[in-house]
């Protein structure tokens, strides 16, 4: 079982927090622009992929089975962020 790495994880979320535009909004309880990101992953390969906002049937997350899923800030911690991810995976593969 081979997870993403916190150092992936953590550089993409970072990478993406120059991205969320001032308009953005995960849900319409958000205040705070912001993203929600989610990483789907296949335990058997180790593969993963991401994808940014809407989670439903589209998006280089949806054809794993298992997903992660946190909503970015601009002032999020990317590495606490990652290793939340991570562990949502790793509950799910059990």
């Amino acid at each position: 079982m081979k997870l993403p790495t916190i150092t992936e994880l953590s550089a993409l979320i970072r990478a993406i927090k120059p991205t969320i535009m001032d308009d953005y909004r995960a849900s319409d309880d958000d205040t705070l622009p912001c993203v929600d990101l989610t990483i789907g992953w296949t335990p058997v390969s180790g593969d993963w992929n991401y994808q940014t906002g809407d989670n439903s049937y589209t998006g280089g997350a949806y054809f794993h089975p298992v997903w992660g899923i946190v909503t970015i800030y601009r002032r999020s911690n990317s590495r606490e962020l990652a290793r939340d991810i991570r562990e949502q995976l790793a509950e799910q593969s059990i």
